[in-house]
Parts: structure tokens; sequence; C-alpha cells
């Protein structure tokens, strides 16, 4: 697992992260809405470049903030507002992405560990029904498994969708 830095200081570098990577998590700051702006205009380019067969999972992070006084005053002396699931969604439609999560590390530590969870499940090439936690209300419930972007299972072709390579390695980047 890499966490690799968006600093375009780090452009030359961040590449050599890509190799063999099976998952992508694409994070924004749901607080920060120009934070979307990068997620079109930087990572969907590298991470289809560098590693096109992996899979996308888009994270709004600080979930905690959309609902936070401060945040929504400072936000409103610009006009706008945090981002909303919705445009999550749609994001996550514009770039491919398998699924759509929202967390927050200050509220529940459970939440992060769901976002891993979903990107655990989305390199295996498994469906909806696994993303989706069946014994917690709080769970996975904001996650969305988004259609039109076909699973490449294991890629041989057998239809063995959800067969695990134990041969090779899986990774996951976070940017």
């Amino acid at each position: 697992m890499w966490d690799t830095s968006g600093s375009s200081y780090y452009d030359n570098v961040r590449p050599l992260a890509y190799p063999d990577s099976d998952a992508v998590l694409i994070c924004f700051d749901i607080s920060r809405p120009e934070t979307l702006d990068s997620v079109l205009k930087k990572w969907q380019g590298e991470t289809q470049e560098f590693c096109p067969n992996a899979k996308v999972v888009l994270v709004g992070c600080k979930l905690d903030m959309r609902t936070d006084l401060a945040t929504l005053r400072e936000l409103s002396k610009q006009r706008l507002i945090p981002v909303t699931h919705e445009q999550g969604t749609v994001l996550a439609k514009q770039v491919g992405a398998v699924s759509y999560v929202e967390c927050s590390s200050r509220s529940s530590e459970r939440s992060v560990r769901d976002v891993f969870h979903v990107a655990t499940v989305a390199s295996l090439g498994r469906g909806h029904r696994q993303l989706r936690r069946t014994d917690s209300r709080r769970g996975l419930q904001r996650s969305t498994q988004l259609a039109g972007r076909p699973d490449r299972g294991n890629g041989n072709g057998t239809g063995n969708e959800g067969e695990i390579h134990k041969d090779r390695a899986k990774s996951c980047n976070l940017m």
C-alpha cells in the first residue's frame, strides 16, 4: 500500500508507486469544493496513464465537516457549500470509478476501515452485494457502487471474475 502526495513536487516520483496496482483510492476533501477539480484535472489522467487496469474508488474525506458550523460559515463567505454526496457520485461516474464512498476519521474510525474494505473488495472484482454490510446501519451505507465500469475480473477470460491470484500480491495506492 502506498500513500502518495498530491504535491506537484512529487509528480516525477509518484508514478513509481503505480505498477501492478489493483486498486486506487482517489481522495478529495468534502469541506473544500475546489479539491474536486484536482480529481478531474490531475488524478483521473494520471491513474489512466499509469495504472489503466486498476479499479478506482473515489473517496470523499472529512465527512464530519459537511455539517461543521465554522466550515459552513467560511464557505458561505465564498458563496460555496461543502461537496454533496450527489456531486461525489456524479464525479465518480465521470472518472470511471467503481464506487464512491465518504468517510470521516474524526467521527468514525470504522468509516475509514470501510473505505479500505471497499477498495479491497473492488480490487478482487466482486459486485455490489459484497460491498454492503448487512449487520450495520452505519457501516457502508454511504458507499455507492457505480454501474458502467465493467469488472475486469482476473483478466484471463475464464469467467472466474472473483478468483484471487494467490501468486500475485495485491496493492492499493492512496492519493
